[in-house]
């Protein structure tokens, strides 16, 4: 706080951070990440380099149209423009030594790669060398997506089948009954990915 004039009353002399002024340090400090003078992102973004360094100084406030210029000329999400930032639980990162195994019979087993509870569930599926019975099928709700990531696997729905070499995928509706195998000698793997919606 600070006495006004003549031992007056007190007024604040903190103020909250002036928006224009935010903006430009975080641009200031994108633009020179990215390796740009005040030239090359002016031309980039179709703006005029003395206003382009007003907005830098916190003594002009940009349009919508010209932040969304500017994001796509520095090729960052417009939240960086305005400081948003990526809450601490959003990312979660599983580490390798983290997976969680299940076994769910002889011959096959999974690697948990997502959170328990999440609308995506993925995982890494290692196969069983023979299909199981028709009555133990796989069949869920949402979608699914299988990416070969090692070996070849078979794939068998009710009146199909498909044999998927290493880097082949395979999108379906999860309510399709299916059943995989590993083809051949070499172990084979399989990144799944269920979206349930």
């Amino acid at each position: 706080m600070r006495l006004g004039p003549a031992g007056g009353r007190a007024v604040i002399a903190d103020r909250a951070e002036d928006p224009r002024s935010g903006l430009g340090a975080r641009l200031r400090a994108l633009r020179q990440a990215a390796g740009m003078t005040l030239d090359t992102l002016a031309e980039a973004a179709k703006l005029d380099k003395g206003y382009l360094s007003r907005v830098e100084r916190g003594q002009k406030s940009p349009s919508i149209a010209t932040v969304l210029r500017l994001s796509e000329a520095l090729s960052v999400p417009v939240g960086e423009l305005f400081g948003e930032r990526v809450a601490e639980h959003a990312v979660r990162v599983t580490r390798k030594a983290e997976r969680v195994t299940t076994v769910p019979d002889a011959g096959s087993h999974f690697e948990a790669l997502s959170r328990a509870g999440s609308a995506l569930e993925a995982f890494i599926l290692y196969p069983p060398a023979e299909f199981r019975p028709p009555a133990a099928a796989s069949a869920h709700s949402g979608e699914e997506l299988l990416l070969v990531l090692s070996g070849t696997i078979e794939m068998r729905f009710a009146d199909r089948g498909f044999v998927l070499e290493t880097g082949d995928c395979a999108q379906f509706p999860g309510h399709l009954q299916h059943r995989i195998r590993q083809v051949g000698e070499v172990r084979a793997s399989a990144l799944v990915a269920v979206a349930r919606g």
